[in-house]
């Protein structure tokens, strides 16, 4: 059986949540049979155009909805309105459950819903689930948009 590859891009302006990533994609990476690539980013201008450039066809973005300058919504709609890049998968991923922000998400196209989790191996399980999935055949739907383990 030949060995996948999985692209996940992070997009977040907070330091000690990327690095809490990151220590979580590594150890997924130490177990996994799969190759994983992360792709970490201060902002969603970055995430844009390495989406853009690098053609990933087996991946997926997360995108922090509080940033500076320009937001995780605002980011979404570029997304979506960028031909090569709009189907790419994108989860939503906040400190915040607030079903305004959920809606809005959901409105403007993301795939997923994430609640940030503030257990290191409840972060594992979750980015584990997501790199695990059939991203191509994915249906959000807002009885799965919310995701809840």
């Amino acid at each position: 059986m030949r060995m996948k590859s999985i692209d996940i891009f992070y997009a977040d302006d907070d330091e000690d949540d990327m690095m809490f990533f990151n220590d979580a994609v590594d150890q997924i990476k130490n177990s996994s049979k799969n190759q994983v690539f992360l792709h970490l980013h201060m902002n969603g201008e970055s995430l844009i155009e390495n989406l853009k450039k690098n053609k990933s066809n087996n991946g997926v973005a997360f995108l922090d909805i509080n940033m500076p300058l320009k937001n995780g919504f605002e980011f979404l709609k570029d997304i979506r309105n960028e031909p090569e890049i709009q189907n790419f998968p994108v989860i939503m991923y906040s400190t915040s459950s607030n079903p305004v922000n959920v809606e809005q998400c959901q409105k403007l196209g993301a795939d997923l819903y994430v609640v940030k989790p503030s257990n290191f191996n409840d972060l594992v399980r979750m980015i584990s689930d997501f790199i695990q999935m059939d991203w191509k055949n994915h249906k959000s739907n807002p009885a799965n948009f919310l995701y809840k383990r």
